[in-house]
């Protein structure tokens, strides 16, 4: 019987082993590199979204910054402007006014009506509506729209000439 250092019995035909063969450790060499360049990959597309991130929130920021400084200063008009943010940001708006709503039908009182979709909506007499469109180029060719509509007195016969 033949007997190992550590006194363990072979068999007849085997050979004693106390280690990883060399193909096992390729084998596990592979493995560690495979899952080493996945998680750099991940971390680099983490990386890129968290600065596609911060540019889209830099731009909704300098969006509704744009649109509630409208109509504060100066009544609303239709007009288009343009410009640039300090941090390179291009702007556009437009502001046009809303068709006035018809006549009255029966039932409604004291404004005019207009059907959008199912929905009956009145417009009080003396207000004008208006949509504000803004677009922001920001990142790599990428443009932020945001919309909203705002009202606002009409002007009176008096202040029109």
């Amino acid at each position: 019987m033949a007997r190992d250092s550590i006194g363990r019995v072979a068999s007849a035909g085997s050979r004693f082993s106390c280690g990883f063969t060399l193909i096992e450790v390729l084998a596990a060499i592979a493995l560690l590199a495979i899952a080493f360049a996945v998680g750099l990959g991940a971390l680099g597309k983490s990386a890129h979204n968290a600065a596609n991130s911060a540019a889209l929130n830099t731009a909704v920021e300098h969006a509704q910054s744009l649109l509630a400084g409208q109509g504060l200063e100066a009544p609303l008009k239709d007009e288009t402007l343009s410009g640039t943010f300090d941090d390179g940001m291009a702007w556009t708006l437009k502001v046009h006014g809303l068709p006035k709503p018809s006549p009255s039908p029966s039932g409604v009182q004291d404004g005019a009506a207009l059907q959008q979709g199912d929905v009956l909506v009145t417009q009080p007499p003396g207000i004008d509506l208006y949509q504000l469109d803004v677009a922001v180029q920001y990142g790599a060719g990428r443009t932020l729209r945001l919309s909203t509509q705002r009202a606002q007195a009409a002007p009176s016969d008096t202040e029109q000439e």
